[in-house]
């Protein structure tokens, strides 16, 4: 005998799919919105920091000083900020079709704001003679290389105690003008790419051991 399913019955069924399905839309959309919101404010807070120690080290330029008394802690503890920023953007991987132009803006914004703090990075290591150890790291999507450089890194920073700041910019950003400065500075032409405190450019994979050697820091 075959059971007969009834219209109402069917009608039902698949309102009831099509309320589950957009219930669960509407909580993925807000839960994106929950997430762009603290990552933007945490955004906000850090470019602060760092216009504000822009604007110090302008002020001590022009009116004389010393400029290097809480440089470095101030310094370290922005490089901090960018760090964990940092790893909250990339855990940002599952982002729902309405929000993918508000990550690639606030990509961006962190991406200029890295900049921005490896350019006072490096001026205040030369002009406070503070021997930090810095490495700017080019990566490409999707490459498997850039990938296994990254996890390279993560040892650097977590064996040195923190004392290596890494300033990772995505090399396939397109019409950026700041990146692509840095990009023709530095002639990069491939990921992953990596200049060691201004100074040593390595192109391709390189090694935990290989890096370590490059850096002069003290590692556990």
């Amino acid at each position: 005998m075959v059971r007969k399913f009834s219209r109402k019955a069917f009608v039902t069924s698949l309102l009831i799919t099509l309320m589950v399905f957009i219930a669960g839309l509407f909580l993925g959309w807000n839960l994106d919105n929950i997430r762009t919101d603290s990552i933007l404010d945490d955004l906000k807070g850090n470019e602060l920091d760092a216009e504000s120690l822009s604007i110090e080290q302008a002020f001590w330029d022009e009116f004389g000083g010393d400029n290097c008394q809480f440089a470095e802690q101030r310094l370290n503890s922005l490089s901090t900020e960018l760090v964990e920023l940092g790893q909250y953007l990339n855990s940002y991987t599952d982002k729902s079709i309405f929000e993918e132009a508000e990550y690639e803006y606030l990509a961006r914004r962190y991406f200029l704001l890295e900049i921005q703090t490896y350019i006072l990075v490096n001026h205040m290591n030369e002009e406070c003679e503070m021997d930090l150890n810095y490495i700017l790291f080019f990566y490409g999507e999707d490459d498997s290389e850039s990938e296994r450089q990254g996890y390279v890194l993560d040892m650097i920073v977590s064996r040195s105690n923190s004392t290596v700041d890494v300033f990772s910019i995505n090399y396939d950003l397109e019409d950026d003008i700041a990146i692509e400065t840095m990009k023709m500075f530095y002639d990069v032409t491939d990921t992953p790419t990596m200049i060691i405190n201004d100074d040593i450019k390595r192109e391709g994979y390189v090694s935990y051991e290989e890096l370590k050697e490059l850096i002069d820091a003290e590692f556990v």
